[in-house]
C-alpha cells in the first residue's frame, strides 16, 4: 500500500510555476565560481615551496570557508523549489452557481405578424429572445409560448443554447389554436418554477399587448407568489395591418382590416404592480440591460452550491519554510548575511497570489460538454458538436447535421423513444439503408401511430426502396443481356475461322485483288462503329447513374427533420389532450379573439 501511494505521488508530482526553476542555473554558477576562488592559490603559494605548504598552512580554515557556500546552495535551492510550487495532491472545491431562474413567455398570436416593425413584430421578438439567451451566462432559463393555448418549449435548464436552436422555428403557424391567452401561459411558467424548486424566479413576458381582463387574471396569479413579472413591449401606438397568405390583409367578421394596436400603459401598470420592470423594445441592448438587471445578487441570495466540484492543486511550497527558517538563523554568524536576502525572497514568494492549477480545462470548469457542444452546433460547427455531446440524442443530431449518418445511427440506436426512432429512420434513409429506415419508422409508429412525419418519411423511403429494387433488377437484366451478347460474339468469332478454313482453295480464285482491298477498310469501319457504340453505351450508363443520383438526392431532401414541425406536432397533441380533458370535466371552451 505504501509503495502504491508513493507511486501515485510520483505520478502526480509537478510544479505550478516551473519557470522559477530557471534560477537554479545562476546559483550553480555562482557557487561554482566562489568555490574556485576559495581553491585558488594565495600569495603564500608563490613564496613557499608546495611540499612545505601543507605543514605551514591550516587547510581546516579553507574547509570552514566552504560551509557557507554549501548552506547558501541549500537555501537557494529550497527557496526556488518553494517559489516553483511543488504539488502532488488535488483538493476538490465546490462550485457555486446562480440559482436565478427566468421563464420567458413569448406571444405567438397572429398580431405578431403586424408590420409596424421591419419586417414584423415576430422577427423582432425572436431576435430579442436570442439576445436574452446570449446575455444569460448563469442561471436557469425556460421558455413558454402561447396563442389561444400555452405550451412549454423547454423547461428550466442551464442549456440556453438549446433554446436558441429552437428559436427560429417559433411562429404562430405552429400553434394549434389561434388567439391570445397570456393567463394560461403565466400558469405554465409558474408551474415550471415550482417544479424546479426555484425560491425566487422571474417571468419575462415578450408581447405586443394583452386585454384588461388578462392583466387582472395575471395579477391574481402572481400577487401572492414569490415571482416577479417584467414585460418587453413590442408594438407602436398606431399599429399596422397583418398580411394574409392571399396577398391581402387579415380582416374581421365585418370585412374591415384588422390593425392591432398597442396599449403600453396597461403593460407598464402590470409590470409595476408585480415587482417587475417594463421596457419598449429598442434596437440596442439597453432594454434587456434594464429588464434583466441582477438586482437579486446584491446580497448573494441567489448563489448556491451546484453539486459539482473542480479540483485545485495543494501548493506544498510553504512547507519548505520549515527547512529554510532554521538555516536562516545562521545569518547572525559573520559573513552569512547573504542568506537573509535569499530567505526574504522565499518568504515574499509565499505571499504572491497565484492562480490555482485546475485539473480540468477552462471550458470544462464553467460549461459542461453538452453546453460547449450546443454552442458549437449553434455556430454550425456540427463536427465539433458531435465530438463533444454526451447525450445520445443530441450527439446523433449533431452527427446527422455533420453528414456523419453512421455516427447518427449509432447514437440514435441507443434510445427507444419515439423521437429517437424517428431520427434513426432519417439517418438510415440518408445513409441509403432503406430497409432499416422503414423498420425504424415502423418502430416509431408502433409507439405513436399518428406520427405524421414518420408516416410521410416512411412512404418516401418505401418508394425509394421500390425504385432501388427496380433499378437493381434493370441492371441485372442489362448485365445478363451484355453477357449474352458477348457470348454470341465469341461464338460468331469462333465459327468464322472454321468456315474460312473449310474451302480455302475455292475462296481465293473468286476474290479479285480489288475486292480484297475494299473489304479491309470495311472491317476497320465496323470495329470503329463498335467502339463508338460501346462508348455511347458507357456515356448513357453514366448519364443514367447521374440522373438516378440526382433523383435520389431530391427524394432524400423531402425527408422532414424540421424542428418547427416537430414542435407543431407536439403542441397539437397537447392541445387535443387538453380539449379532451376539459370536455370530460365539463369545462366549456373559452372564446377569444384570434389575433
Amino acid at each position: 500500500m505504501d509503495l502504491l501511494l508513493a507511486g501515485n505521488v510520483l505520478n502526480e508530482f509537478h510544479f505550478l510555476r516551473p519557470l522559477w526553476l530557471l534560477l537554479m542555473l545562476p546559483v550553480v554558477l555562482l557557487v561554482f565560481y566562489l568555490w574556485r576562488i576559495n581553491e585558488s592559490s594565495s600569495a603564500w603559494d608563490k613564496a613557499i615551496d608546495k611540499s612545505l605548504l601543507p605543514y605551514l598552512l591550516d587547510k581546516r580554515k579553507n574547509s570552514s570557508q566552504r560551509t557557507p557556500l554549501l548552506l547558501l546552495l541549500l537555501v537557494w535551492i529550497a527557496s526556488i523549489f518553494a517559489l516553483a510550487g511543488p504539488v502532488w495532491e488535488r483538493l476538490p472545491q465546490p462550485v457555486q452557481k446562480s440559482q436565478d431562474a427566468l421563464v420567458i413567455i413569448l406571444d405567438l398570436s397572429l398580431s405578431m405578424y403586424a408590420t409596424d416593425y421591419d419586417p414584423n413584430r415576430l422577427t423582432i421578438a425572436r431576435r430579442k429572445l436570442l439576445d436574452v439567451l446570449t446575455v444569460r451566462s448563469e442561471g436557469q432559463t425556460g421558455l413558454v409560448v402561447y396563442a389561444g393555448d400555452a405550451h412549454t418549449v423547454t423547461p428550466l435548464t442551464d442549456d440556453s443554447v438549446t433554446i436558441s436552436a429552437l428559436a427560429p422555428s417559433l411562429s404562430p403557424n405552429i400553434m394549434p389554436s389561434f388567439g391570445s391567452n397570456p393567463i394560461l401561459a403565466v400558469e405554465r411558467a409558474i408551474t415550471l418554477l415550482i417544479e424546479a424548486g426555484s425560491p425566487a424566479g422571474r417571468l419575462l413576458l415578450i408581447t405586443d399587448g394583452i386585454e384588461s381582463s388578462d392583466a387582472r387574471g395575471i395579477r391574481q396569479l402572481l400577487e401572492q407568489s414569490p415571482y416577479s413579472l417584467s414585460v418587453l413591449g413590442i408594438g407602436t401606438r398606431d399599429g399596422a395591418p397583418i398580411p394574409a397568405s392571399n396577398g391581402d390583409f387579415l380582416r374581421d367578421s365585418s370585412g374591415s382590416i384588422v390593425i392591432p394596436g398597442f396599449n403600453k400603459a396597461l403593460l407598464e401598470d402590470l409590470a409595476g404592480s408585480l415587482d417587475g420592470r417594463y421596457s419598449d423594445v429598442v434596437l440596442s441592448s439597453s432594454d434587456l440591460d434594464y429588464l434583466l438587471a441582477d438586482y437579486s445578487f446584491r446580497n448573494g441570495e441567489m448563489l448556491g452550491e451546484s453539486g459539482a466540484t473542480f479540483d485545485i492543486w495543494q501548493d506544498a511550497g510553504p512547507w519548505l519554510l520549515l527547512l529554510i527558517l532554521p538555516l536562516s538563523a545562521l545569518i547572525f554568524r559573520r559573513g552569512w548575511v547573504l542568506t537573509l536576502v535569499l530567505t526574504g525572497s522565499a518568504l515574499s514568494g509565499m505571499v504572491i497570489p497565484t492562480a490555482p492549477a485546475q485539473a480540468a480545462g477552462w471550458q470544462d470548469l464553467w460549461k459542461t460538454k453538452n453546453q460547449q457542444a450546443a454552442e458549437a452546433l449553434a455556430s454550425e460547427d456540427a463536427e465539433t458538436a458531435a465530438a463533444l455531446f454526451e447525450a445520445p440524442d443530441w450527439k446523433g443530431t449533431a452527427a446527422y447535421k455533420a453528414g456523419d449518418y453512421e455516427g447518427a445511427i449509432q447514437s440514435f440506436s441507443q434510445q427507444t423513444d419515439v423521437t429517437s426512432l424517428y431520427n434513426l429512420g432519417n439517418a438510415y434513409a440518408q445513409a441509403r439503408k432503406f430497409e432499416e429506415a422503414i423498420q425504424a419508422y415502423e418502430a416509431a409508429l408502433a409507439i405513436e401511430n399518428n406520427h405524421a412525419d414518420a408516416l410521410h418519411n416512411k412512404e418516401i423511403v418505401e418508394q425509394l426502396l421500390e425504385e432501388q429494387e427496380q433499378q437493381e433488377e434493370e441492371e441485372r437484366q442489362n448485365q445478363e443481356q451484355q453477357e449474352q451478347q458477348e457470348q454470341e460474339k465469341q461464338d460468331s468469332a469462333q465459327s468464322e475461322p472454321d468456315q474460312n478454313d473449310s474451302n480455302p482453295q475455292e475462296q481465293e480464285p473468286q476474290e479479285p485483288d480489288g475486292e480484297e482491298n475494299e473489304q479491309e477498310p470495311q472491317s476497320d469501319d465496323s470495329e470503329q462503329q463498335q467502339q463508338q457504340q460501346e462508348q455511347q453505351e458507357t456515356e448513357d450508363a453514366s448519364t443514367a447513374e447521374t440522373e438516378d443520383q440526382e433523383s435520389l438526392e431530391q427524394w432524400l431532401r423531402r425527408i422532414n427533420d424540421d424542428p418547427g414541425e416537430l414542435l407543431q406536432r407536439k403542441f397539437q397533441f397537447e392541445y387535443r389532450r387538453r380539449q379532451l380533458e376539459n370536455r370530460n370535466a365539463g369545462n366549456p371552451p373559452v372564446e377569444r379573439q384570434i389575433w
